[in-house]
């Protein structure tokens, strides 16, 4: 038996390589919601049901790019998003891509 419990065992154990830890799917961020409905006219309830993954961006820790996607197709296609890469498989439940820096407000919406 193996009665090490404090050493935690990665999800890559295999190969020894630990990646960093990715979101999980979070509510859109004010500033980024704010845009889509205000620059890019679309239906505030639509904006605010959207969920979005995200992954760090470089070596900036207040830059991440994301990825925007509507749970509610995700769901009724039996499809559990649980961070950015369960959407690799599946670009057409990505809605929307982009990048955004906290520190500089900069927000890139594609």
């Amino acid at each position: 038996m193996n009665w090490k419990f404090w050493k935690k065992e990665s999800p890559d154990s295999t190969t020894g390589v630990n990646g960093p830890k990715l979101a999980k799917p979070k509510e859109l961020p004010e500033p980024v919601g704010r845009k889509m409905v205000t620059a890019m006219k679309l239906d505030p309830d639509l904006v605010w049901s959207l969920k979005y993954v995200s992954r760090p961006m470089g070596d900036r820790r207040s830059a991440s790019e994301f990825r925007i996607y509507n749970p509610e197709t995700a769901l009724q296609r039996g499809i559990a998003v649980k961070n950015w890469t369960s959407l690799d498989d599946l670009p057409d439940l990505i809605l929307y891509t982009g990048s955004y820096d906290k520190s500089t407000n900069s927000i890139d919406i594609h």
